[in-house]
């Protein structure tokens, strides 16, 4: 008897865990860039490991890669996390309202003004990384981003 009881309650208090646990995974998170960058074998940056072996870039040319890499991404987490509280604001205007506003026209324009400032400070980080390139490795660097930076990838060519 004793023993089931244990069994019961130590049951409970995982089943109570793992629901908690799981609301806390699921819930999106404020948060742009989290503090610790990822290791994946032996690299700082996984992410930029596409980029090394289809340009072929060098050690000295992935370090600077890498080095524009980590000093963009505290702007780039800035802008996010403007860009997601004037989505917010614009889709809360929106929402309690019944016709298209001054308001809501206002924040329209504060939206596509902060895409713009996006957009080029993406469009500057990435000249500058393609900076750090032989020229054919930069053409291809910029044959395939730039498309995605100016929102421009579906179109065809």
């Amino acid at each position: 008897m004793k023993r089931g009881l244990i069994i019961l309650i130590v049951a409970v208090i995982l089943g109570v865990g793992m629901f908690f646990g799981s609301q806390r995974m699921l819930r999106p998170c404020d948060c742009v860039q989290t503090e610790e960058m990822p290791v994946e074998n032996g690299s700082l940056l996984p992410e930029l490991q596409w980029l090394r072996v289809s340009l072929h870039l060098t050690d000295p040319q992935f370090e600077k890669v890498q080095a524009l890499h980590l000093a963009y991404q505290p702007t780039c987490a800035e802008l996010c996390m403007r860009v997601h509280h004037s989505d917010q604001s614009l889709m809360e205007a929106t929402m309690h309202s019944r016709a298209l506003t001054g308001d809501v026209v206002k924040l329209m324009r504060e939206r596509a003004d902060l895409t713009q400032e996006c957009q080029q400070a993406m469009l500057k980080h990435v000249y500058e990384t393609a900076a750090c390139m032989a020229p054919e490795q930069a053409d291809n660097y910029l044959k395939i981003v730039l498309p995605h930076v100016l929102g421009t990838a579906h179109v065809s060519h």
